[in-house]
């Protein structure tokens, strides 16, 4: 069965959330956006966790090396799927506001799997492929 509207619009809301743990809540609201058996991938950073409390406790213990007050802005999101498994594929972009200066510091490419849990659709591998 082919993804109904709700389910694309709840997998886009998903990733909003995703953008709102990252940028404003902190690592621990991921708990509600991935399955436990996820993948964290940026392979750029040589980056390929595995599993939900790995991924949050890396998160914490990488979190002083990430960039002061960024914001992720989603766009052209591509969703396809069945009802029980998705591919996700957006522009993410991050712009930092430092300091007075507001500048777009990087853009790069969600490529996710997402599956649908009996709590709603949730991230099975989160992969973020940056531009040079």
């Amino acid at each position: 069965m082919p993804l109904t509207t709700e389910d694309k619009l709840e997998i886009q809301d998903l990733m909003g959330r995703f953008a709102l743990a990252v940028d404003v809540q902190g690592p621990d609201a991921m708990r509600e956006l991935f399955v436990d058996d996820a993948r964290f991938v940026i392979d750029s950073f040589q980056v390929d966790v595995k599993g939900l409390n790995n991924i949050i406790n890396w998160i914490k213990e990488n979190s002083d090396t990430f960039p002061p007050n960024l914001n992720h802005v989603q766009s052209n999101f591509v969703i396809d799927g069945d009802g029980t498994e998705a591919k996700l594929s957006c522009i993410s972009q991050a712009i930092q506001d430092f300091e007075g200066e507001i500048k777009h510091f990087v853009i790069g490419r969600y490529d996710e799997t997402l599956v649908k849990t009996p709590a709603g659709w949730r991230l099975k591998v989160h992969k973020l492929n940056l531009r040079s």
